[in-house]
Order: C-alpha cells, then sequence, then structure tokens
C-alpha cells in the first residue's frame, strides 16, 4: 500500500476524505488481482473528472480569451483535455509510481501508459471536486494548464482545419487546396456563403456558413475526413465505413499495446478483395488479457480460454462502432491431425493506416491458416490465386512451414497451390 501523505506532497493538495483519493489511484487490474480490496477501482471518479475539466478549462478559456470565437476555444480546449496532455499532468505530478495495479499490467508497462496516466489524473479531479469542491479543482487545474496553453500558443500547436487540410494535401498528394465560392444567398446583414475546395481537379469537400472564412472551414473538415478514410485505401486495400471507423477507435484505445490484425480485414490490407465485417486481433495471453481490459466498455463476452474441435484460445468478443471485434490470445489451430502454433503470426508486416503503422498477418500465414480451417477452401484458393498473381515472400512460407513441424504431405499440398499450371 502507497503512503498517501506522499502522494498529497506531490499534488499539494491534502484530502479531507483520503479515501477518495486511494480510489482515484487503484487501475482495475489491481482489483482483478486482489478481489478482497474493500473499495472500487478508478473509473466512476475517471468519469466525473473528466465531464469537470471540460466545464472548468472551458470556464478558464472563456475568462481568458474574451475575444476568441467558439471554434478557437474548442480547439484550445480539446488540446488541453487530450490523453496525451493529461497524461504529461501525470506525469509531471509523479502519479505513475502511486497507481495501484495488478502485477502483469505494471510489469508491461502500465506506470508509463499515457491512458493509464490519463484516467488516474482524471479521476483524482474528480476525487478532488467530491472533497473539496469546484474552486479546489480550478486551483489545482490553472496550476497545470496555464504554462501547457503558452507553450500550445507559442509553438502553434492547435490548428484549424484549413491548416490541417493544407499541410496532408500537400505532404499525401503534393497538391495545395483551392477554395471557391461557388454561391452566395441572403440579405448582406444575414448572408450565407457556399464554398468548395479543391484539391487538383477535384471537389473534395463543401461547406456552408455566415462567412467565407466559416464555409471555407466546414469545406476543409469535410475534405480532411475524406482524405483520412481514403488513408484505408492507400494502405492497401479498401475497407467499408463501419469497419474503418472500428478501427480507428481501436488504434485509439489500444495505443501502445502490441496486437496483430487477422482475418478479413487482414486479407483487405494485404490486397485481397473480400468485404469485411468483422475484426480479429490476435496476440498472446498477457496481451488478450491487457487488451481486453482497455475494451472493458466494448464486451459482450467476457475473455475466457475456450476450445473446440477446429481451434483453441483465450478469446473475448467486443462490439466497437457497432462492428464485432474478436481479441484472440495464444490460439492454436486444429486440423487434418495437425496443430498449428501461435509462431504462424510471429511475422507480422506493418502497413501505414491513418497515418499510423499497424501490424498485419502476412497472406503467406493466412494461407496456412486456413489450409487446417474447416470450410475455408475456397478461401484458401482465393489467398492463393492472389500469390500467385502479386508474388509471394517464398522464404517466409517456407519458415513458418518449417516452424510447424507439418507432415511432408501436408507441406507439398500447401505448396503446390501455388504452382504453375
Amino acid at each position: 500500500m502507497f503512503d498517501l501523505s506522499r502522494v498529497e506532497n506531490s499534488l499539494g493538495v491534502s484530502f479531507a476524505d483520503k479515501t477518495l483519493l486511494q480510489r482515484a489511484l487503484t487501475h482495475r487490474s489491481y482489483l482483478n488481482e486482489n478481489p478482497d480490496v474493500p473499495w472500487e477501482d478508478n473509473e466512476r471518479l475517471e468519469f466525473l473528472g473528466d465531464a469537470i475539466l471540460d466545464f472548468v478549462i472551458g470556464e478558464y478559456l472563456y475568462h481568458r480569451f474574451p475575444e476568441m470565437r467558439e471554434g478557437g476555444l474548442t480547439s484550445l480546449r480539446a488540446a488541453l483535455v487530450r490523453t496525451e496532455t493529461l497524461a504529461s499532468f501525470a506525469k509531471r505530478l509523479g502519479l505513475g509510481r502511486h497507481i495501484l495495479m495488478g502485477r502483469g499490467e505494471a510489469d508491461s508497462g502500465g506506470r508509463e501508459r499515457p491512458a493509464i496516466l490519463c484516467a488516474a489524473f482524471e479521476a483524482v479531479v474528480g476525487a478532488l471536486y467530491l472533497d473539496q469542491g469546484l474552486a479546489a479543482v480550478q486551483e489545482f487545474v490553472q496550476r497545470l494548464t496555464e504554462p501547457e496553453l503558452n507553450r500550445i500558443l507559442e509553438e502553434k500547436l492547435v490548428k484549424d482545419a484549413k491548416s490541417q487540410l493544407q499541410e496532408l494535401s500537400q505532404g499525401r498528394l503534393r497538391l495545395t487546396p483551392v477554395y471557391r465560392t461557388v454561391a452566395e444567398r441572403g440579405p448582406d446583414h444575414a448572408k450565407e456563403f457556399t464554398v468548395e475546395v479543391l484539391i487538383g481537379d477535384e471537389v473534395y469537400g463543401r461547406g456552408v456558413g455566415r462567412s467565407k472564412h466559416a464555409a471555407e472551414e466546414e469545406a476543409a473538415k469535410e475534405a480532411l475526413a475524406r482524405l483520412r478514410r481514403w488513408g484505408a485505401a492507400e494502405a492497401g486495400g479498401k475497407l467499408p465505413g463501419p469497419i474503418w471507423r472500428a478501427l480507428l477507435t481501436l488504434m485509439d484505445a489500444l495505443r501502445g499495446l502490441r496486437w496483430v490484425l487477422a482475418g478479413s480485414v487482414a486479407s483487405a490490407l494485404n490486397g485481397l478483395p473480400v468485404e469485411p465485417r468483422d475484426i480479429d486481433i490476435l496476440t498472446d495471453e498477457a496481451g488478450a488479457r491487457r487488451i481486453a481490459d482497455a475494451l472493458a466498455d466494448f464486451a459482450v463476452e467476457p475473455l475466457a480460454w475456450r476450445e473446440t474441435p477446429q481451434y483453441a484460445s483465450y478469446l473475448g468478443r467486443f462490439r466497437v462502432e457497432g462492428v464485432e471485434v474478436e481479441v484472440i490470445g495464444d490460439l492454436i489451430i486444429k486440423g487434418r491431425g495437425c496443430t498449428l502454433t501461435p509462431a504462424l503470426y510471429a511475422r507480422p508486416r506493418r502497413v501505414a493506416v491513418a497515418d499510423e503503422s499497424l501490424l498485419i498477418v502476412p497472406l503467406e500465414a493466412q494461407l496456412i491458416a486456413n489450409f487446417f480451417i474447416e470450410g475455408k477452401e475456397e478461401r484458401v484458393r482465393q489467398i492463393a490465386a492472389h500469390l500467385k498473381a502479386h508474388g509471394y515472400d517464398k522464404a517466409l512460407l517456407r519458415q513458418l512451414l518449417a516452424e510447424q513441424e507439418l507432415p511432408e504431405s501436408i507441406v507439398e499440398e500447401i505448396w503446390g497451390l501455388l504452382a504453375d499450371g
């Protein structure tokens, strides 16, 4: 158990109800390993603190910048309450070393993970509000946000949609966006403008506003959304809208955790013409437990060891943005009298998705895995045809087959799928 007085010294705040502070620094994983602990984790306090921070920082900015428009205030508040900023506050206060968390979470770097640090900071804010009220929170938060706000303003870290679009368009397409006004409506005192933004000769966005600048901002936002959706195609395969949105949510929620995309999404990102309907995430047992914790709010079936005639694994099911997500830990595939071990997925490849890097199972590994799963014959033929047409990594395939110690007859059959003729 940590010394609460040391925590209070770090915060510069003394709590009347010490149990509030204790709860604010209790991660869910600690209660998983210590089920007899008589207090709850920090998630409810995190929820409260999140709402209070939005209000306190919003009010602070409102008075700090009396002439700033709503859009600018919103951008500044977003910069101050984003995960990375709040995690930096937590680091500055030394919260990481005081958080009560499970041994596995701590060993995997949990005390440095931005999402955990951010949650702890929000929970401390919630606890301080319950203990001493809004004025104490305002004083505590302002002490941290003032220098950070100055840094954001000095380094121009808050960018409007037009600036973001210009950077993305020039970096990705080597083209500068051009805005044109296509309509003006209404009397002079209440005029409404319609603006289109072109990249090259193509219209990427359209916006309507009470001024040309406001309309240009709306057009830029629409163009940004389109360019970011286009990132999926750039990654090597087109993903349906729901899958794309769910993948973006997962990338944000699981930042800092190691996981590999498998199944139809990996096939699509490898260039295979498939229509993904769900998302499969592969990892090991420890990774699966950490991912399940991170996705707890999306859980449909809890993570548990499951065995069927075709596979054995730690399996949890989640629904993210309406899309089914399976988290699979230590997968073992059974079929044709053989057992395939997790080494099959030990050599993922990287693809760029939404300006980030994702690990995906290569088609060579998917060919082997699907070969052993009953009912996947058509998928096996599809993968083999794609590899034959576009080329494949023979050395990787040879290594993956050797690691599985398969009967020679099956190895020859798999190589035969890729033979000419």
